[in-house]
């Protein structure tokens, strides 16, 4: 049976309220504890650039 327009509408109020209610503020959270993405500056690091985990560097002529 096909719902109606207002069931439709009543989903979606419902989903929006769920979203905002409770993925919101576990979000901001989140974000205030800790830094997911590690966007903080670091004046003691040389480079910022990670290599890949379980990526060995290449092999040089000097490694044997």
């Amino acid at each position: 049976m096909p719902r109606s327009r207002g069931t439709e509408r009543l989903l979606r109020l419902g989903l929006a309220t769920l979203y905002f209610a409770v993925v919101t503020p576990a979000g901001l959270c989140v974000r205030a504890v800790r830094d997911p993405l590690r966007r903080a500056w670091d004046p003691d690091r040389a480079s910022y650039l990670e290599p890949p985990p379980g990526i060995r560097p290449p092999r040089t002529r000097a490694d044997g």
